[in-house]
């Protein structure tokens, strides 16, 4: 009798097939990983940001509360609309004002960092507004956002090969 000879290729076949299985595990591992980082380095940025807006806010608030003890002394105090704006021009000189008949507004900034700030613009309501409406708030909110306060220059510049 013959003895069968076993071919050493199909010993060969399984360890390559192995060995290609194992590096695509440890590549997308890798990948993984990367991914995890990146994502956990995001999320830390958005939650300094968002630490930074709900201080920010709070300060607004807290402008916005003194602002409204303001309009109320102004308003108890004030014999004409022309006395009611003027007690609040003397009131808030810090303060940017824009008064007209038509369109007092009042706006001011609570700082975030360096480049950014939440922007709060009020439009005050006239004394005979507030007594028509029968409303306790002396100021509408027209505008309440996170604005820019730096221009920002990107880096647009290639560096190539040999430059300094």
């Amino acid at each position: 009798m013959k003895k069968k000879n076993f071919s050493i290729t199909n010993i060969g076949n399984v360890s390559l097939l192995m060995i290609f299985i194992i590096l695509c595990m440890v590549t997308f591992a890798a990948l993984s990983l990367s991914s995890a980082a990146a994502d956990h380095r995001f999320s830390q940025k958005m939650a300094d940001h968002s630490k930074e807006y709900y201080k920010a806010s709070g300060q607004a608030e807290t402008k916005l509360a003194e602002i409204d003890r303001i309009l109320d002394i102004a308003y108890k105090g004030a014999e004409s609309d022309d006395d009611y704006y003027q007690q609040i021009k003397d009131s808030l000189p810090e303060i940017s004002q824009t008064f007209t008949k038509e369109n007092p507004l009042i706006s001011y900034q609570a700082e975030m960092n360096d480049s950014q700030a939440v922007f709060v613009k009020l439009r005050i309501l006239s004394p005979t507004e507030i007594a028509s409406n029968g409303s306790s708030s002396y100021y509408q909110i027209v505008a309440w956002k996170e604005i820019n306060t730096k221009e920002w220059k990107g880096d647009n510049s290639i560096k190539l090969i040999g430059e300094e």
